[in-house]
């Protein structure tokens, strides 16, 4: 026993005392979460910009109400960024420092007015104007784009047996005309446009569009969780932060436990290999059994893995205490999230150690641990429809296979649905079953493996050794 604590305590300070796990642990958060943080700085460089935009009005109609609703939004964020400037101005400075939601840089939108129709020539032209950067964006606005929808010219033309008209589609010309910000304001815009001026083509011209605004306002559930006698007296409200935190904090649990493991299983593939090519193990094994060997690995790996817990836990703690967010923390989840955590790194630092004594190249090891990364990395892929459906089939099935079971029960438990009470203990007792044979086979392929010179080169082979000893 006393060999076996030896080894772990070797282990452990050999995981966590290197540079390399010290530059991992910073950088690990940084690389999942960093474009939270850098996506503010981008727009704050990327934004800021005057923004042409030409418009083509063949309605005649369209270009004065965008141009004015274009003008209160710029009016708008100079006021944001430069409160004196717009007072004494009225208007934003090309140098000012433009904000929009949440503090992230906007940019002002100029518009401007050309013939229409527009000819292919004159497309071309203002296509050669977007590809060169002096303008940002151009529009199409057909000239039936305003008309009333009705049946009658399509009753009509089938009745001549002729074809039906053309529906008029407006078009919007740009670079990323995809996922663009103009694009989706100008479709607000012309809408509502379209809304008055068809009211009076319906012959309801009389009626005062604040009325038909109210009228047309929609109506939206507030997502809400059920209640609990602690929540008595207490505002039923849920703000669009709410309905954020409630998507998000579970996958950022899940997150932390796949950083874990992660960090605490790489470190056995690389250190099996070490031994192996450098015959440190051969010395080992002069000393102890090969399952004192393993044992004393996978006990200083998993208290390596709760150090790294620690300090990562305490720093999302720090970041939801400074945002407020304390109370939305789900305490319940920590006895659970730390059983399938340790579990889970036991589990995946069994299958990374074995590999590392069965081969003598990292290519070697690459091949043999896709599966192992596909199945590690599954419940990461289908976070979305677990977090819609806690207790859907996807979620439930996942929760009961053991490679994902660890991750996958975790989210279901932090999502805040009532999972059925007797799934967590049953996956657990899956999860430990499947981690002691896991860790007894791997400690078959460990010993078989640790003094061969031969690599292994598919999982067949790999399972075919363990039972050649």
């Amino acid at each position: 026993m006393h060999k076996l604590w030896v080894i772990a305590h070797r282990e452990y300070v050999a995981m966590v005392g290197t540079k390399a796990f010290l530059f991992t642990l910073v950088m690990m958060p940084i690389l999942m979460f960093g474009s939270l943080l850098i996506m503010p700085l981008v727009n704050q460089v990327s934004s800021g910009k005057i923004r042409k935009i030409v418009i083509a009005d063949a309605t005649g109609n369209l270009f004065q109400p965008i141009a004015k609703a274009a003008s209160l939004r710029n009016e708008a964020i100079a006021k944001l960024a430069a409160p004196e400037l717009a007072e004494s101005k009225g208007t934003p400075s090309k140098s000012a420092n433009r904000t929009g939601f949440m503090g992230q840089a906007s940019d002002t939108w100029e518009f401007s007015e050309t013939q229409a129709p527009l000819t292919e020539q004159q497309r071309l032209e203002l296509s050669e104007r977007l590809r060169s950067g002096e303008l940002y964006a151009f529009v199409e606005l057909p000239e039936g784009l305003l008309d009333l929808p009705t049946e009658t010219a399509k009753a009509e033309a089938n009745e001549q047996g002729e074809a039906p008209p053309t529906v008029s589609i407006p078009k919007f010309y740009s670079q990323d005309a995809l996922i663009n910000e103009v694009r989706g304001w100008l479709g607000g815009v012309i809408n509502q446009e379209a809304r008055l001026t068809r009211l009076k083509q319906a012959g309801l011209d009389n009626l005062d569009p604040t009325v038909f605004a109210k009228i047309d306002a929609k109506i939206e559930l507030a997502p809400s969780l059920p209640m609990q006698a602690s929540d008595k007296g207490k505002s039923g409200k849920t703000s669009a932060m709410d309905s954020l935190i409630a998507m998000f904090l579970p996958f950022g649990v899940m997150m932390l436990m796949f950083m874990v493991i992660l960090m605490a299983a790489q470190p056995m593939l690389e250190s099996a290999m070490e031994e192996k090519n450098l015959r440190i193990s051969e010395l080992l094994l002069g000393s102890v059994t090969p399952a004192q060997l393993m044992g004393g690995k996978l006990l200083g790996n998993v208290a390596g893995s709760l150090i790294i817990f620690v300090l990562y836990g305490s720093g999302g703690l720090f970041l939801l205490n400074s945002q407020g967010l304390t109370d939305k923390l789900p305490v319940s989840v920590l006895p659970w999230f730390l059983l399938f955590q340790l579990l889970g790194v036991l589990f995946f630092s069994s299958i990374f150690l074995t590999v590392g004594a069965s081969v003598n190249e990292l290519k070697e090891a690459q091949s043999l641990l896709l599966p192992v990364w596909m199945v590690l990395m599954m419940p990461m892929m289908v976070w979305f429809i677990a977090i819609r459906d806690p207790n859907g089939p996807i979620a439930t099935t996942l929760s009961f296979f053991p490679p994902s079971c660890p991750m996958m029960m975790v989210l279901r438990l932090a999502s805040g649905t009532t999972v059925p009470y007797w799934q967590p203990p049953l996956a657990a007792l899956i999860m430990v079953v499947s981690t002691y044979l896991i860790v007894r086979t791997a400690g078959h392929i460990y010993r078989a493996g640790l003094l061969r010179n031969e690599g292994v080169r598919s999982i067949t082979q790999l399972f075919r050794r363990s039972f050649s000893s």
